[in-house]
């Protein structure tokens, strides 16, 4: 039994936090980590290629044996390892770079990193040809379109990952962006805007979950300092224990001079003082 009402503990440890801070470098040094596990399991993944490969652009008597990888483990160590700490290489990624940004940085990332590790793999463990553009020592028998494709796939491969790579990174600070213009519009409401009581009359379960948090779509509906009554949909991620259910009240937020701009609309489930909170953290 606790002698300290639980919502006032809240709204307490909400003052101290304050805004969230940016990852110090410890948490870099997990996300390094993460990319090195991930460059282990493409250059694992480079060795096992070996044979397989070969059989493209070698003929039968130059080919590696065909035996169980030396460095198979690389595989498991890798993949398992990365994706032991692709978690909390979410969670830095998302707090720098916000929302959506986060998820594809770390796709970005993991995708960058098995690109080294395969293209060092295959530097490292593919057996060089003879003569190249021939599948025999004695350079009469030439490579068609398929020796081509196998000898070189150790450069289109690594180079093709890394391409995608670059393009979730730009979609990345692209989504950085929004977020950052989202969080600004949001605290410009919030410090500058004025606050009236509002209603959620609907709530729709989205089929997302974000660390076993649910992404929820509400409908709010409010009345605005000219009494006209309006509804606004905002989308959130709630604790599982409070779900929002039609009929909470809310706490709305709107600019005068705009009422009807849903993107500067903003919607808070607390009570009088935990809206004061946010107000005062918005105006910092």
């Amino acid at each position: 039994m606790s002698t300290v009402d639980p919502a006032l503990a809240r709204r307490r440890e909400r003052l101290r936090a304050g805004a969230q801070p940016r990852p110090g470098w410890r948490a870099w040094l997990l996300v390094a980590a993460c990319a090195g596990l991930w460059a282990m399991f493409g250059y694992g993944v480079g060795d096992v290629a070996t044979y397989p490969i070969a059989t493209g652009y070698l003929a039968a008597p130059l080919q590696p044996p065909n035996e169980t990888p030396a460095l198979l483990w690389m595989l498991f160590v890798g993949v398992f390892g990365a994706m032991i700490l692709g978690f909390a290489a979410d969670a830095v990624l998302g707090a720098a770079l916000g929302g959506a940004g986060g998820g594809f940085a770390a796709f970005a990332l993991s995708l960058a990193a098995v690109a080294l590790g395969l293209w060092r793999g295959a530097a490292d463990r593919w057996v060089r040809p003879p003569h190249l553009g021939f599948f025999d020592a004695a350079g009469s028998l030439p490579w068609g379109g398929g020796g081509w494709l196998s000898w070189t796939a150790q450069y289109w491969a690594p180079g093709l990952l890394a391409a995608i790579s670059a393009a979730l990174t730009l979609a990345a600070f692209g989504a950085r962006r929004r977020h950052l213009r989202r969080q600004r519009r949001l605290r410009e409401t919030l410090s500058q805007g004025q606050r009236v009581p509002g209603t959620v009359t609907e709530t729709h379960h989205t089929g997302i979950e974000v660390g076993n948090e649910p992404r929820i779509r509400f409908v709010t509906r409010f009345v605005d300092h000219l009494g006209t009554e309006r509804w606004v949909s905002k989308t959130g991620q709630f604790d599982p224990t409070r779900i929002p259910r039609v009929g909470d009240p809310v706490q709305v937020w709107f600019l005068r001079e705009a009422p009807g701009d849903e993107d500067r609309i903003a919607v808070g489930f607390g009570s009088d003082e935990d809206a004061e909170i946010e107000e005062r953290l918005a105006a910092q």
